[in-house]
């Protein structure tokens, strides 16, 4: 089957679905932002990737990637309640293909890291750039592959005792800051669209969120006949 342009897709399924529905997808679509990406380097723990993609759906972020799919662990549903059907997971073979990937498209990558550094602080970041958040294995934390590639180094600071938090508690932090100061940028700059997903990519989701929402949707696409200039 050929793939569809999002505009056909949109003109074919959307009319399939309740406003009510289709309003809350649009409400969603307008908080989100490709501004800031999450990275999972080599995860073992499906309830923890799966807590950490709640976290960030929760917070509007559109963009996960995961460093080697060989070892893709799978998700908890019930934990993740769905929320992987509605980010946009990247998978890379590598941390080299990863880092390569982000760089280009405008990111700045740094690794959750506690000793490589000096770590700049989660609060001091300045959000007016892209930046990419890597979060490593559980147990072992970034690999020295990406402690090499990437662009620096960040950090959560503790106040208490403990000396690490459970990766899924880290990233939901860095998720909700995040959050917090693109925010507070777009109210401090006036500009409503600022940090927003491009028309262009908001389009290309909302196309891939209706064929999740509607049921066969690749059949009622390939026996509708194409409209011109669809």
């Amino acid at each position: 089957m050929k793939e569809e342009s999002p505009e056909r897709i949109i003109a074919e399924l959307e009319p399939l679905l309740l406003p009510r529905r289709v309003s809350r997808m649009q409400a969603v679509l307008d908080a989100r932002s490709d501004h800031v990406a999450f990275v999972f380097e080599q995860l073992v723990d499906p309830h923890n990737l799966s807590a950490a993609l709640r976290s960030i759906d929760a917070f509007a972020f559109q963009d996960v990637h995961l460093v080697n799919p060989a070892a893709r662990i799978g998700f908890s549903r019930r934990i993740a309640q769905g929320t992987e059907r509605w980010l946009t997971v990247h998978d890379h073979e590598s941390p080299e293909a990863c880092v390569e990937a982000l760089h280009e498209a405008g990111y700045r990558v740094l690794a959750g890291h506690m000793e490589a550094g000096p770590p700049v602080p989660l609060d001091e970041l300045d959000f007016r750039r892209r930046h990419a958040l890597v979060f490593g294995n559980e147990h072992e934390g970034v690999s020295d592959q990406v402690l090499t590639l990437a662009d620096g180094t960040f950090r959560i600071d503790m106040l208490g005792f403990v000396e690490s938090l459970n990766l899924s508690v880290a990233a939901a932090i860095a998720a909700f800051h995040a959050r917090r100061e693109i925010d507070r940028l777009r109210a401090e700059g006036g500009d409503e669209a600022a940090f927003r997903l491009p028309e262009a990519r908001r389009r290309e989701i909302y196309a891939a969120w209706l064929k999740r929402s509607v049921r066969l949707a690749d059949k009622i696409l390939e026996n509708v006949p194409q409209r011109v200039g669809a």
